[in-house]
């Protein structure tokens, strides 16, 4: 049975829906975190991040991103940790993780993919 990281915020309906999704496929055991309850460290985002740019998993459609105006801004990778560990709504979600591929927000077709 394959296995994969699923980072979610219990308080996202969204996630409350990719999370049972990916329980009804069945094929896939799930390492589950609810950051939203156990924020992340840098570490543990640099780390999530190694094969990928944090910057592109910041949420452009989160009332805090449009608030900073980060559209405009310049960022660099510990921008956006730093960022993330202010306000987890910054992060895209959720996050599946399977390998080296980091799925964010609810895609039936690549959770599906990653399953099969």
């Amino acid at each position: 049975m394959k296995r994969a990281q699923f980072l979610y915020k219990s308080t996202c309906t969204t996630c409350r829906d990719a999370r049972a999704f990916l329980r009804n496929l069945g094929s896939l055991e799930l390492d589950e975190r609810d950051y939203a309850k156990l924020p992340f460290n840098a570490d543990e985002l640099r780390a999530i991040f190694k094969d990928g740019d944090p910057r592109d998993y910041l949420n452009p459609r989160s009332p805090a991103y449009k608030a900073m105006g980060l559209a405009r801004k310049s960022l660099t990778r510990d921008d956006a940790i730093t960022l993330m560990l202010r306000d987890s709504n910054l992060l895209k979600r959720p996050l599946l993780i399977a390998g080296k591929e980091i799925v964010a927000g609810f895609d039936r077709e690549r959770y599906a993919s990653i399953v099969n």
